[in-house]
């Protein structure tokens, strides 16, 4: 998720990111990592605004000044959760406020940030389709395109993602076969694999070969039956 702090207090802007990275931290390991831009001045975040899934914004050093970047957003087609924090202005008196603006008190405090960060990561799954799983028991939601294939070893199951990382999952294959039969590119290629058939680079008697070299084993009877679908998704594309 991409945030952006917008505060021209020095202090309580190096504060929230302190408080972000901790928040952060909390998600190693899952796809839901936290970038955070700061902002000190408006133009320079109004360069590029759109890229943000959650904003933070005190904004106190010029008249008006709140209320200019929330216009120029709105003209841009901004929409995702914008967090007021309230100090020495009291934006809630501000009139016509976009649906998109939520109001907060300063200072900055732990508490409320993980509610204001699910406003964003819902932000995040409205735009991109995302698989719901859990790591560790905490549920993480990770972009679908980014999935390549999925493995049970050892008691274990892993997604394998189109950077090259993998993320350990409580989910079983048979679990995953479950998420995963919306999507016509995937399909449980074996008793412990799941293959997204958009990475297969080639399809020969008996195994699958992924887009970063990995064979999936298939039976021969099916070869035919995925020669096709891999057929089928590259026409897509």
């Amino acid at each position: 998720m991409h945030i952006a702090i917008c505060d021209d207090n020095v202090a309580d802007r190096k504060h929230l990111e302190r408080l972000l990275s901790r928040e952060s931290d909390k998600r190693a390991g899952t796809p839901n990592i936290l970038y955070v831009d700061s902002y000190g001045e408006k133009m320079h975040f109004l360069a590029n605004p759109l890229k943000y899934n959650l904003i933070f914004m005190d904004m106190s050093s010029e008249p008006g000044i709140v209320e200019f970047i929330i216009e120029h957003l709105n003209e841009m087609g901004y929409h995702a959760p914008l967090v007021l924090y309230s100090d020495k202005i009291d934006y809630t008196a501000i009139p016509n406020l976009p649906d998109y603006v939520v109001h907060a008190q300063k200072p900055y405090i732990p508490d409320p940030l993980p509610e204001f960060l699910a406003l964003g990561d819902a932000n995040v799954t409205g735009h991109v389709i995302t698989v719901s799983v859990h790591t560790n028991k905490v549920l993480s939601h990770v972009p679908k395109y980014k999935i390549m294939y999925a493995l049970g070893e050892n008691n274990t199951c892993s997604l394998y993602l189109t950077d090259g990382t993998s993320i350990a999952v409580d989910e079983k294959v048979e679990d995953l076969r479950q998420i995963f039969e919306p999507f016509e590119e995937f399909a449980r290629v074996n008793k412990s694999s799941i293959a997204n058939f958009k990475y297969v680079s080639a399809v020969v008697p008996g195994t699958l070969v992924m887009q970063d070299y990995k064979e999936l084993k298939i039976p021969l009877l099916r070869y035919r039956e995925y020669k096709w679908k891999k057929q089928e998704m590259d026409e897509l594309d």
